[in-house]
């Protein structure tokens, strides 16, 4: 009498739930990332591989070469920046600061606005650059 071999299975790994998984994350990370453009005083930004331009909603602040600071379209002093800051930031709907500097603009007042701008009550900081290759 002979017995029946059993059949072996052929083990498979199904991975299209792995590529509807990571399908989703790409769909997520693309439209979760922002672009952001702006125009504003005429600085030379230090360039970066990855840079992007601020929105408009965020609230900009502006540090030139010698040390001018512009917020809102007219030039400020350090003493009087945080107040305005703080108005901004209370009407902003993102509570973000912008900082634009210029290449050549002191570290010092950059730090310094960034702790006026953490004092001001913002959430989030960013700092401007150019792309590499915008050729500045």
């Amino acid at each position: 009498m002979e017995f029946p071999r059993p059949s072996r299975r052929d083990v498979r790994i199904d991975i299209s739930p792995l590529i509807d998984v990571v399908f989703l994350l790409l769909i997520f990370f693309a439209v979760s990332t922002t672009f952001l453009e702006s125009t504003g005083l005429d600085l030379e930004l230090p360039s970066a591989d990855s840079s992007a331009a601020p929105e408009s909603r965020d609230v900009t602040v502006w540090i030139g070469e010698a040390g001018n600071l512009r917020f809102d379209g007219r030039d400020l002093q350090l003493a009087d920046l945080e107040t305005e800051l703080k108005a901004a930031l209370q009407q902003a709907e993102r509570k973000f600061v912008v900082i634009m500097a210029d290449r050549n603009a002191r570290l010092e007042q950059v730090v310094q606005v960034m702790d006026l701008a953490r004092k001001s009550g913002a959430v989030g900081l960013t700092i401007a650059s150019r792309a590499a290759d915008d050729g500045h």
